[in-house]
C-alpha cells in the first residue's frame, strides 16, 4: 500500500501534474457533504436495535472485535480520510503563489505546492473509494436491520 502510494504521489506530482485547482471548491463540498453522510449514517446505527445484535456477533477478520466494532471502525477511517483531505485543501488555500522549487525529476520541477496538489489529489481519490464503501455497507445495514 505505502509503495503504490508513494508511486501515485510521484505520478502525481510529476507526469500527471496539471492546473486543476479550481476542482478543489468542489471537492471540498462533496467531502463536506460525505462527511455528513457518515455521521448521520453513524446516527441511524447507534440508534438502530440491529447493531445489539452486531454488538454480540464476532468479527471472523478479527476475533478482538465484535461487527459493530468494525463497522464503526470502517466509519471512523472513511470520515478520517475526509477531513484530512478537506484539510489540505485549506491549507493548499493559504500558501502562497510563488513556486519554490524543491527538486527535478527530469524536466519537472516540484515545489510544495505541487506536492500538496499531488496530495490532495490522492487523498481526494481515497476519499471516493472510501465513500463508494461506505455506501455499499450502509445499504447492505439498512437491508439487514430490515429483514431483522
Amino acid at each position: 500500500f505505502i509503495i503504490v502510494s508513494g508511486f501515485t504521489l510521484l505520478l502525481l506530482s510529476t507526469k500527471l501534474n496539471f492546473d486543476n485547482e479550481g476542482a478543489f471548491d468542489t471537492i471540498s463540498a462533496f467531502l463536506s457533504i460525505s462527511t455528513g453522510f457518515s455521521i448521520t449514517a453513524l446516527s441511524i446505527i447507534a440508534t438502530s436495535s440491529f447493531s445489539k445484535k452486531l454488538y454480540r456477533i464476532e468479527d471472523a477478520k478479527d476475533n478482538s472485535k465484535t461487527l459493530l466494532h468494525t463497522l464503526v471502525g470502517q466509519f471512523k477511517l472513511s470520515t478520517f480520510a475526509f477531513i484530512v483531505t478537506i484539510g489540505l485543501i485549506v491549507l493548499f488555500k493559504f500558501i502562497p503563489d510563488e513556486e519554490v522549487c524543491l527538486l527535478t525529476i527530469k524536466s519537472y520541477k516540484i515545489s510544495c505546492s505541487i506536492i500538496l496538489k499531488s496530495t490532495i489529489w490522492y487523498m481526494t481519490l481515497v476519499s471516493f473509494y472510501e465513500f463508494i464503501g461506505l455506501f455499499r455497507t450502509f445499504t447492505k445495514f439498512v437491508i439487514k436491520s430490515g429483514t431483522n
